[in-house]
């Protein structure tokens, strides 16, 4: 099964997203795609998908290919239950069983079956799109940004997943993580072209800068050529005479490259006065009803702290940051804000940007003239700085692209010069290079930061604490993120062991028999299921024997899968025993 583009152009309004491109997609590959916000990839996605028609060229695909896509912003009928949704997905072919259906919303934390879709936050809705999209078969599945919206349990789960998915895969993901353990492949795009990488994202990341050194050495030898037939094209009138035709239709050639020059974002903010005092909470609780977020919590914010918010969906961490804008009260407690506090305050919420207000606008409402440490700016000037040229300065909100929506958010924040900042998954929809310039900025900055994010190698990069939700308390660790989760996951002989519980170092016999007995399963599962496709290419005219081979064919991938999903976590576990010896 394959994709192919051959030559393919596409614009949209003036910018030229891809120009005569061409390459191939099997349903062997897990490709990730990577670029600048704004440079196409969900575009590119969208013409796979026939949502977007090319300007010229040809989308070949392979007769008979199913693709599942989980588009950046899922859309569903409003009246329907996410059962039904995710129901709607089964055929003849390859029909869904109501307990699999179940199965995938409990995994995905919906509860309530019959909930209607109508009442699903934006969240909730692209994690509805990936059950339905895992569900139902597919020899190829494209997913934009799937671990938004994810739990850091739901993120390891789906990593693990499409592992041992054996099936085609094309991705765009800001997780680095996600992209290093899953992909073989890189694709990235960059000024209307595609660059296929056989390499995972830490190879990817070697063999892009082999190929902008060579870019660059090429572009450079191309400007002093230029420069040279520029200066003979240039001199008297004389030697005009004899200058040859060729040369200067050499030279005409030459004048006609556009040479494409990467723009480094770069943003550097005042130092604003921040005093002694803080933030302070004491003895505090938040609750709603009866559903208790968080109580008897003390926290001290001090100046140098990079502390990373962790917790299931609806744990309660946003809200947390809504109490420290003063945007809800704690339900008990006291909550102490230092006079000279400037937060600069990163939301989730997209929605609260006007859509049909232009770029430029956006950041006038804010002020016009920015004070940063190379002085003044203009808001036009500061927006070059982020990559917003003239054209998109002056298009409205609604033209960008998600992650160009978010770091247009990001500017607006960044402009205020705050000497706090409190940022709700600000890694969402934006491209790894932004991500990077954003870790770097944070590094840098002259006061405290509180972050939100299941962006797992953002937190391991910045953060030098974490406030973790558990069990109605939220618990300060002095770790990274990863040292954390490997903390969570030691084992004790029910597969886990809490803070400060020693490990036992003989790896339990239940686990051990359990594994023994999955192995063999195993091998009768996958004995069974050669004998059903020899039995298929036999029974080619006995329709009713057919459907009941692949039912039963179908029952006995599900058990497989299942078998080899939990052969996989004790190994795990196993690895774990042998590491504490």
């Amino acid at each position: 099964m394959v994709i192919t583009f051959e030559n393919v152009k596409f614009k949209y309004i003036e910018k030229q997203l891809l120009n005569n491109v061409s390459f191939s997609i099997t349903d062997q590959d897990k490709i990730g795609l990577v670029g600048v916000n704004g440079t196409g990839k969900t575009t590119l996605l969208k013409l796979i998908m026939e949502e977007e028609v090319p300007n010229s060229g040809r989308i070949i695909k392979s007769g008979g290919m199913q693709i599942g896509y989980l588009p950046q912003n899922p859309e569903f009928p409003l009246s329907a239950t996410i059962f039904d949704i995710v129901m709607s997905h089964s055929t003849k072919e390859h029909p869904i069983l109501e307990y699999e259906a179940k199965t995938i919303l409990s995994r995905f934390g919906f509860t309530d079956y019959h909930q209607e879709v109508n009442l699903l936050s934006g969240g909730q809705k692209k994690r509805l799109a990936l059950a339905c999209v895992l569900i139902g078969y597919s020899d190829l599945l494209i997913l934009d940004e799937p671990t938004n919206h994810l739990d850091n349990d739901m993120i390891l789960w789906l990593e693990k997943y499409l592992i041992k998915y054996k099936k085609g895969l094309l991705m765009v993901t800001h997780d680095r993580y996600f992209l290093q353990r899953v992909c073989n492949k890189m694709m990235e795009l960059e000024f209307g072209n595609v660059y296929l990488y056989e390499a995972n994202y830490e190879a990817f990341l070697a063999l892009k800068a082999e190929r902008l050194e060579q870019s660059f050495k090429h572009m450079q030898k191309l400007k002093s050529i230029l420069k040279k037939e520029t200066e003979w094209i240039h001199r008297g009138v004389e030697a005009r005479r004899t200058k040859s035709k060729s040369r200067i239709e050499r030279f005409e050639k030459l004048s006609k490259i556009s040479f494409e020059e990467r723009k480094e974002m770069s943003f550097s903010s005042k130092t604003t006065y921040l005093g002694k005092k803080l933030i302070e909470i004491k003895n505090g609780s938040k609750a709603y009803g009866d559903k208790i977020l968080f109580k008897d919590f003390n926290f001290t914010l001090n100046r140098n702290d990079i502390i990373g918010v962790v917790g299931d969906n609806g744990a309660g961490k946003t809200t947390l940051f809504r109490i420290l804008m003063k945007e809800e009260p704690l339900t008990g407690g006291e909550l102490i804000l230092g006079e000279t506090l400037r937060i600069g305050y990163f939301s989730q919420n997209l929605d609260l940007m006007n859509p049909e207000v232009r770029v430029i606008d956006y950041i006038k409402e804010e002020q016009s003239i920015i004070e940063t440490l190379d002085g003044n700016l203009s808001a036009s000037e500061l927006l070059e700085q982020f990559l917003f040229d003239s054209t998109l300065q002056y298009s409205k909100v609604k033209m960008l692209s998600g992650g160009e929506k978010r770091r247009l958010q990001l500017v607006r924040i960044l402009m205020k010069n705050p000497n706090l900042l409190i940022l709700d998954e600000p890694t969402n929809d934006l491209d790894i290079y932004t991500i990077e310039i954003l870790e770097d900025y944070i590094e840098n900055f002259k006061g405290p930061v509180l972050v939100v994010s299941h962006d797992r190698y953002f937190l391991d990069k910045i953060v030098n604490q974490l406030l973790v939700y558990q069990n109605e308390q939220i618990i300060p660790y002095i770790c990274s993120f990863s040292e954390y989760l490997e903390q969570r996951e030691k084992p004790t002989s029910q597969g886990s062991y809490s803070k400060g519980e020693k490990p036992k170092n003989k790896f339990p016999a239940s686990l051990r028999n359990e594994y023994e007995k999955l192995n063999e399963e195993i091998k009768q599962y996958e004995t069974q299921l050669k004998e059903i496709s020899l039995s298929l290419e036999q029974t080619i005219t006995d329709y009713k024997k057919l459907m009941e081979l692949e039912q039963e064919k179908k029952t006995i991938e599900i058990k497989l899968d299942q078998a080899i999903t939990r052969l996989f976590e004790i190994e795990e576990i196993k690895e774990q025993y042998q590491q504490h010896k």
